[in-house]
């Protein structure tokens, strides 16, 4: 009986800890891994040498840093109006993350343009105003 309360305990305490403490580590921590691969990338090798699979990995590492300087941002801000970061905090950071992705990834089929990136911006605003005005995150 006994041992089956410490195995509830400990998984209560995992739980806990995961929830609370593993997106403040886990974000910057695959920032940082990510950086360092996007170095590796462009100190030694070519587009046309990693292939399509290096092209993904490429954009998914720039996304993780962009990610982490993003939840830095919101972070930054969040503190400075005195709240603490939740779920929707995340959501925000991730989806800012999303439009420098975006501009890239615009910018490497040949169609940058003003237009184009007033349209991506409008595109950030609007799914940010969804998560606002969602109810079900807190």
């Amino acid at each position: 009986m006994t041992l089956c309360r410490a195995l509830t305990f400990l998984s209560d305490c995992y739980c806990l800890c995961y929830n609370k403490v593993m997106p403040k580590h886990l974000i910057p921590v695959l920032s940082l891994l990510s950086a360092v691969i996007l170095l590796l990338m462009l100190n030694f090798t070519t587009p046309t040498g990693v292939g399509p699979f290096g092209v993904l990995v490429f954009f998914a590492a720039c996304y993780l840093v962009v990610l982490g300087i993003a939840t830095a941002v919101v972070g930054l801000f969040t503190k400075i109006l005195g709240k603490q970061m939740g779920k929707k905090n995340y959501l925000y950071a991730a989806i800012i993350a999303f439009g420098p992705i975006m501009v890239l990834l615009v910018q490497s089929l040949g169609a940058l343009s003003p237009f184009t990136v007033g349209v991506i911006a409008l595109l950030v605003f609007l799914v940010c105003f969804l998560v606002s005005k969602s109810s079900s995150q807190s």
